[in-house]
């Protein structure tokens, strides 16, 4: 069993998840795997009534990485992450999704460099895909469905410096 998607968004849960990937996606549940919302009252209880049709649960990246196997179902979990260290962390910690690992919306911050119109990493983020990569991780990038997808080898290129 796996999870429908596994996504690696800034943002976490927002309208183009829910909308974009959630329509055709048709999930029955999201799980939010970030440690500062699942710490905050405040912003999980935001996260739990954003989404439209399909329950929101929160977890810590330990808690996630733990029970990570017996929360994929057939039943359609969509995983959302908010960087790629939480990413690799949970890597470490022994997560394998079987779909792979699809990075969204990343959005410009200081120290960052274009990607893609919705991706822009760090030195230090380009370094840690590289480590995904190499260790078999299966990551993508694509906006939405029905948008271009970048393959592992386009995105070798980046942390290749191309």
């Amino acid at each position: 069993m796996s999870f429908l998607l596994v996504r690696v968004d800034d943002r976490l849960l927002h309208g183009q998840v829910v909308y974009g990937w959630g329509g055709p996606l048709r999930p029955r549940r999201y799980l939010i795997v970030d440690d500062r919302a699942a710490g905050d009252p405040w912003e999980r209880e935001a996260f739990e009534t954003a989404a439209v049709g399909a329950p929101v649960e929160v977890l810590d990246l330990e808690r996630f990485a733990h029970e990570w196997q017996r929360l994929a179902d057939a039943a359609g979990t969509v995983v959302l992450l908010r960087d790629l260290p939480s990413l690799q962390r949970l890597w470490r910690l022994g997560f394998r999704p079987d779909g792979g690992v699809n990075l969204g919306g990343l959005h410009a911050r200081a120290g960052t460099r274009p990607r893609l119109a919705f991706v822009n990493l760090t030195p230090e983020e380009e370094t840690i895909l590289g480590e995904l990569l190499d260790a078999g991780c299966e990551v993508t990038a694509q906006e939405l469905p029905g948008c271009p997808l970048y393959d592992r080898e386009a995105l070798r290129q980046w942390v290749r410096g191309a």
